[in-house]
């Protein structure tokens, strides 16, 4: 399968979807002090920083507030028009309709930091590598990005929505490596549990070289 199509069986199923809504009263678990969500974020340069599948803006709204730019990709353009219209009041925010892959049109080098939460982890492990590969031309020396992202070994199902809280499968020592051959390093990782699994998920921070 092409990472196209392997993009388009993923974005199906949140097209207008009903969680961009519910998940607004969980956003507290990723910005309470308490959280590794928290600490991590606040190890990054928020000079300039990315934010991947931000959705309706529900983390977007708290970054605003904090950077000194922000710039916003997702890929569906009603999400965007979400965040404009949330986001109106702020004027440090960019918004790019993404493809799914890359980072296209950030220009290299020009970012301090980039975080996703709560999306790669649905995201196949061929777009992940691609996002690796596009993280380490997008971040300037030293810039570090943020990634929550599946920790789910299998087995695999026919379907991803069909694994545990619909969770892609990662192989861990896969994106390490790949990283490492991609101008990063891992900075520093936790395994998370999450709906009732033990280490379904992970927090992996990257620094570039």
């Amino acid at each position: 399968m092409s990472i196209k199509k392997e993009v388009d069986v993923i974005k199906a199923p949140w097209e207008n979807s009903p969680y961009y809504k519910d998940a607004e009263r969980w956003t507290h678990l990723f910005w309470a002090e308490h959280t590794k969500f928290r600490q991590f974020f606040n190890r990054l340069d928020l000079s300039t920083v990315v934010e991947l599948a931000c959705g309706y803006g529900r983390h977007s709204e708290v970054v605003a507030q904090l950077a000194n730019k922000l710039i916003l990709i997702d890929v569906f353009d009603e999400n965007l028009d979400k965040c404009r219209s949330r986001l109106k009041k702020f004027n440090n925010v960019t918004y790019y309709l993404g493809n799914g892959f890359d980072f296209s049109p950030v220009k290299s080098c020009s970012c301090t930091s980039i975080f996703c939460y709560d999306a790669m982890v649905h995201f196949s492990i061929d777009i992940v590598a691609s996002y690796i590969v596009e993280t380490s031309r997008v971040l300037k020396s030293g810039g570090m990005a943020l990634y929550h992202h599946s920790n789910y070994m299998g087995p695999k199902l026919a379907h991803y929505g069909q694994h545990p809280h619909a969770r892609n499968i990662m192989n861990f020592d896969f994106l390490v490596s790949h990283s490492r051959n991609s101008g990063l390093e891992v900075l520093d990782t936790v395994s998370l549990d999450w709906g009732g699994i033990a280490d379904l998920d992970r927090l992996t921070l990257l620094y570039k070289l």
